[in-house]
């Protein structure tokens, strides 16, 4: 009894560990705005102080569409939850004229948006469709973020159930009268 015990306690420090923060790694994310829709991926790291250190997708506005590759932090004392992706323009001041704000909200095993927080588009572009009353501060509509290449939570359900599953056998053996 005391061998289960120990492992039960085994299994429960996993789980709450496991459970303090999202997963490290990289996240499909889909997001459709009042004025443009982004897909892509970026790489999600809890310890870092920017959070997301990389990032890949495709920004469809109403004036471009270009490839987000940037992330821009402004430097703070305290991490911030925001994030601003963004394309990469040089010959615009400040090396970009597109991109959204995406607030992320760590909810210990999973990664959601707060949608309290600044998740809108933006886009400063010269193309001929620009309107600052569309592109400056759009509204996100909706998003899918999930994580990729994830391994699915049923197999890993079905792995402990096998495993207590093979301990009460052997603790049924045990106690069996020869």
């Amino acid at each position: 009894m005391k061998k289960l015990h120990m492992l039960f306690a085994l299994v429960l420090g996993f789980l709450t560990h496991s459970a303090w923060a999202a997963p490290i790694g990289w996240y499909d994310f889909d997001a459709t705005w009042r004025d443009g829709t982004f897909t892509g991926q970026f790489y999600y790291d809890s310890n870092a102080v920017e959070r997301i250190t990389a990032v890949q997708g495709t920004l469809s506005s109403l004036a471009q569409t270009t490839a987000i590759d940037q992330i821009y932090y402004l430097d703070y004392d305290q991490p911030a939850p925001w994030n601003f992706l963004g394309n990469t323009n040089p010959a615009v001041l400040g090396g970009h004229d597109a991109g959204f704000y995406i607030t992320l909200l760590d909810l210990g095993s999973t990664l959601s948006l707060d949608l309290s927080g600044e998740n809108t588009l933006w886009d400063w572009s010269n193309d001929a469709f620009y309107n600052p009353d569309q592109l400056d501060q759009s509204p996100l509509i909706s998003f899918s973020l999930r994580e990729a290449n994830a391994v699915p939570e049923p197999a890993t359900a079905m792995l402990l159930l096998g495993g207590m599953a093979g301990l009460f056998t052997l603790r049924r053996r045990k106690n069996q009268p020869a």
